[in-house]
């Protein structure tokens, strides 16, 4: 019994030791983007996509090889048909007009065979196999563009929650410093050189801070979410990350924006897939016109008799038969149907080629604008953040004027809402400046 105690205590402490580690489990970005990688849900069903290619190329294929199909059949005639014949047919002497009644076939049949075909020319198979390699092709393209996609939902997510610590950092900072002048006034207002409303203002500038904090607190345990939603991990599993944005580079290459061409991007290879597949599709039609041309071979052997218990003895007697032929279809005149069917495949690849240059202009001008975003943020930045420091600097100033007893607390109040708004400024512009990074590097296509 106490051996089994013992051996139930160590299994509860691994347990909760793994729960502990589990808990304590941190991702940095790259582990985060690389789990999204391997665990998101859009990605799996890319990759399935490409499966799904990879079948359909086997199984366009598979019509070009022969077909062999078996057949085995067995008729029960349980009203044999009856057929009228002169009776002269039979007996000369018969009178004229006399007729009899003849049942022809007997009671049990049955058969085997094997049929076998081969294509020997067809125009859309070989068609249809081309594009179904070029579909494949397009489909790691798809999956490659879901990859950017997914590594540029992660970083953004993951940002988000390192710019919300650093708010909620920055917040338990302020309500320290603020409780310390708080205790202060409290001291000043019990020995009479301060007023009742001096320690009320604190107070809700303390009451404030408190709720900004909770609230934060919400926005990290959101963010946090949408990462876990993005990367493809369980919501309810805990999820801590490391990272830090003071190294964080804002800093490109005008060389390489200028040198830079759209036609590299993913969305376009997609669209030049699709309009490869059109064309294809246009010849599939075209290719309908000429003959095709098929092997065909066929053998069986088939037996019959009234007793059913006589079909398969082995003294029965089996007849053979045997056959190979070629069929050529020749198309002649289907009502002009596929004349028209080419006629909606082109206006579908001019639709494409249309597209295709909306896309390539749009993602020129998205170039350009994030290029230009970027710039815009990140001098945002470096605004707000020097309006940060001078707002933190007037603070300081306020709150040693108001201890010397030279200020007022209304002074160090205002002071320090004007320092709050200046740190959260920043907090918006920085999150602001990282997603223009981040969608300039995807103009760039170098998330991947």
């Amino acid at each position: 019994m106490r051996s089994l105690l013992r051996k139930t205590s160590i299994t509860l402490l691994l347990a909760l030791t793994v729960m502990g580690l589990k808990a304590q489990q941190e991702f940095s970005l790259e582990q985060a983007i690389a789990y999204a990688l391997k665990n998101n849900e859009n990605l799996k069903n890319a990759r399935v996509a490409i499966d799904d290619a990879d079948a359909q190329v086997y199984e366009t294929r598979s019509d070009g090889l022969p077909q062999v199909n078996a057949t085995f059949g067995y008729t029960n005639n349980v009203e044999i048909p009856v057929s009228v014949l002169p009776a002269s047919t039979f007996d000369p002497s018969a009178p004229e007009g006399e007729t009899v009644a003849v049942k022809f076939g007997v009671q049990h049949q049955s058969n085997l065979g094997v049929n076998a075909s081969q294509m020997i020319f067809d125009g859309s198979f070989f068609i249809g196999l081309k594009a179904a390699k070029k579909l494949r092709e397009k489909v790691v393209v798809d999956e490659a563009k879901e990859q950017e996609d997914v590594r540029e939902q992660v970083m953004k997510a993951y940002y988000l929650v390192l710019v919300n610590q650093i708010r909620t950092e920055l917040v338990e900072t302020n309500i320290a410093t603020l409780d310390s002048t708080l205790k202060d006034t409290k001291a000043l207002y019990e020995n009479g050189f301060a007023e009742k409303i001096d320690v009320s203002r604190l107070q809700v500038q303390m009451n404030n801070l408190y709720a900004e904090r909770s609230a934060v607190r919400q926005a990290i345990f959101s963010a946090k979410n949408l990462l876990k939603l993005t990367i493809g991990m369980p919501v309810e599993n805990p999820i801590e990350i490391s990272g830090e944005l003071e190294g964080f580079d804002f800093t490109y290459s005008q060389a390489e924006v200028e040198a830079f061409s759209v036609i590299d991007r993913l969305e376009v290879q997609q669209i030049e897939y699709l309009k490869q597949l059109a064309e294809l599709d246009v010849k599939n039609v075209t290719s309908q016109y000429i003959p095709t041309v098929n092997f065909t071979a066929g053998w069986g052997r088939n037996s019959a008799n009234d007793v059913f218990n006589n079909l398969w003895n082995n003294d029965r007697e089996w007849f053979s038969s045997a056959n190979i032929g070629v069929n050529v279809n020749i198309p002649i005149f289907d009502g002009l149907r596929k004349k028209y069917s080419i006629q909606r495949k082109r206006y579908q690849l001019e639709t494409l080629n249309n597209q295709s240059s909306l896309l390539v202009n749009n993602l020129r001008q998205q170039l350009d604008n994030s290029k230009v975003a970027l710039d815009v943020n990140v001098e945002r930045l470096e605004v707000q953040q020097e309006n940060m420091e001078l707002a933190r600097e007037v603070m300081e100033i306020t709150r040693e004027k108001y201890t010397e007893g030279v200020g007022s607390n209304l002074e160090l109040v205002v002071a320090d809402q004007d320092f709050k708004q200046a740190e959260v400024n920043y907090l918006v512009a920085l999150y602001d400046a990282i997603v223009a990074k981040i969608e300039l590097d995807k103009a760039l296509g170098k998330l991947n």
